[in-house]
């Protein structure tokens, strides 16, 4: 079974925890698509958030994906925590569907 879970376009600190709750309902025994096609400001938080997501889906038999590669305010939250920097071939796969980093 596929679900798709869009998240909103402002994800932070003080905003994460609703976001989270809302995620639980998600069966991750199947596939997840995110659609972080919105995200204009994120924080770190949305990181985690993902990070987390993922990790639950793996121990319980599923896969989350986003719907796109990540998009340009998402791509440098990513570069300024520094997480492009030691992107395994999975993590470039999930954010940005293979495409090589410039």
């Amino acid at each position: 079974m596929t679900s798709t879970f869009f998240l909103p376009d402002t994800i932070s600190m003080t905003t994460v925890a609703a976001v989270a709750d809302a995620m639980r309902a998600l069966p991750l025994d199947g596939d997840v698509i995110l659609d972080a096609s919105a995200i204009t400001a994120p924080d770190l938080s949305v990181v985690q958030l993902i990070h987390s997501l993922r990790a639950e889906a793996r121990l319980q038999g599923g896969d989350v994906r986003l719907s796109a590669p990540a998009g340009e305010a998402l791509t440098a939250l990513l570069h300024r925590g520094g997480f492009t920097d030691a992107m395994t071939p999975d993590d470039n796969a999930f954010w940005f569907h293979g495409v090589p980093l410039q």
